[in-house]
């Protein structure tokens, strides 16, 4: 059945859906993809994001309510000797180059002060 779901979303997608033109409190304006809400630009044919047909004949306009920041939560295992700060055993980090050397990177950019909670 999920194949079969997977395979309708994708033939739903084909169908073009008029965009989103969404005015921030601060009067930004932006146009979104009225499936995914993503930002895209005037020559997108397709969202890049979640591939849906975008009509650019009548767009929509919305308004946004702002409701300040969020905080989100990320669960993951680690080895049992990881420690916080430890990029070499955390499963964020990824190997980029430095002065041609590969080197543990974080994606938080907190390899000091690593806000990762163990327990």
């Amino acid at each position: 059945m999920a194949l079969q779901d997977d395979l309708r979303a994708q033939l739903i997608k084909q169908f073009s859906a008029e965009v989103i033109e969404i005015t921030e409190t601060n009067g930004k304006k932006y146009y979104a993809c009225p499936t995914c809400k993503r930002a895209v630009a005037k020559s997108d044919v397709n969202c890049p994001g979640c591939a849906q047909a975008l009509s650019w004949q009548n767009i929509r306009k919305e308004e946004t309510k702002i409701l300040g920041p969020k905080t989100a939560t990320l669960s993951f295992e680690v080895a049992g000797d990881f420690v916080a700060g430890d990029c070499r055993k955390c499963p964020l980090s990824y190997i980029a180059k430095n002065s041609g050397e590969n080197v543990y990177e974080c994606p938080l950019n907190r390899r000091v002060n690593c806000p990762l909670k163990i327990s």
